[in-house]
C-alpha cells in the first residue's frame, strides 16, 4: 500500500505521541500538529524522514487555519486523526463559568470542525478518506463528578462524528471515534494510587489501566483499508470495564 498522508494533532499527548511512534515505524508521511512540550516528537522527526512538526494552537482558529491551510493544500491528507491533550481541571459544574466550557469546546470541537473543513474537499476529489477523533468511554455511560466542561465537549465531539459520517459516507470518508477508559498517561500520573488501584480492580481484562499503545493499535486499523467499511462507530478501549 503506498504511504498515506496523516495529520495529528495532539501528537506530543500521551496517546498521540503513542500513535505518531507508531504510524512512523509504518513509514508514513506524518504532519504532527503540537503546541508545548515537543521533545518526544523532535526525536521522531530526527529519526524518520517522513514526519514533519507543525507548531500551532489548536484553540487558535486564526493561527490554526493559516498554520495548516498552505501545508494541507501541498499535502492531500489521507487520514486525520484528533487527539488533542489539555490538563483536566476538576470543577463542580455549577462552579464552572462558560469561558471555562468555551475553551475546551474551541480545543475539542471547533478546531476538529475546522480542520475537517480544511481537509475532507481533498477527500472527497479522491473518494477516500478516514478521519478519526479520541474521545473518552465517558461518553457511553454515568459522566464523572467534576469534569463536565471536559465530558461535555467529548460529547459534542461524539455527535459531530456521527453527523459527519451520515453525510461523507457517500463520498467513501470514514468518520470514527475511539473512547478509551483510563489511560496510562501524563494527565493520569498524578491522580491518587488508591484511586487508581480501585479502578484497576474493577476492570475484567488484567485488572489493569489502558496503555497509549492500546489506542494506537486501533488506530492504526482505522488507518488502513482493512477497515474500509466501518464508520460513524464509536469504539470503546476499556478492557471490558463499561461491559452492560
Amino acid at each position: 500500500m503506498p504511504k498515506q498522508n496523516i495529520l495529528i494533532t495532539g501528537s506530543n499527548g500521551g496517546i498521540g505521541f503513542s500513535i505518531s511512534q507508531l504510524l512512523a515505524k509504518d513509514n508514513e508521511n506524518l504532519f504532527l500538529v503540537y503546541n508545548k512540550n515537543n521533545d518526544n516528537i523532535l526525536e521522531l522527526e530526527n529519526n524518520y524522514d517522513s514526519v514533519q512538526m507543525i507548531k500551532a494552537d489548536l484553540s487558535n482558529s486564526t493561527e490554526l487555519n493559516s498554520t495548516l491551510t498552505n501545508i494541507i493544500n501541498e499535502n492531500s491528507i489521507d487520514v486525520f486523526i484528533h487527539s488533542p491533550a489539555y490538563p483536566i481541571q476538576h470543577s463542580n459544574i455549577l462552579k464552572l463559568n462558560w469561558e471555562t466550557f468555551q475553551q475546551q469546546f474551541n480545543l475539542h470541537v471547533k478546531s476538529f470542525f475546522e480542520i475537517s473543513k480544511l481537509i475532507v474537499p481533498q477527500m472527497k476529489s479522491k473518494k477516500y478518506g478516514s478521519i478519526i477523533s479520541i474521545l473518552t468511554s465517558y461518553v457511553t455511560g454515568k459522566p464523572p463528578n467534576l469534569l463536565a466542561d471536559y465530558v461535555v465537549s467529548k460529547y459534542a465531539l461524539l455527535g459531530m462524528m456521527k453527523c459527519m459520517a451520515t453525510e461523507l459516507g457517500p463520498s467513501g470518508i470514514r468518520v470514527n471515534s475511539i473512547s478509551p477508559s483510563m489511560v496510562e498517561t501524563p494527565l493520569t500520573e498524578s491522580l491518587p494510587n488508591k484511586f487508581k488501584e480501585i479502578y484497576k480492580s474493577q476492570v475484567p481484562l488484567e485488572k489493569r489501566i489502558a496503555k497509549p499503545i492500546d489506542v494506537a493499535n486501533l488506530v492504526q486499523f482505522l488507518c488502513s483499508k482493512n477497515s474500509n467499511y466501518i464508520t460513524g462507530e464509536n469504539i470503546l478501549v476499556t478492557g471490558g470495564s463499561t461491559m452492560h
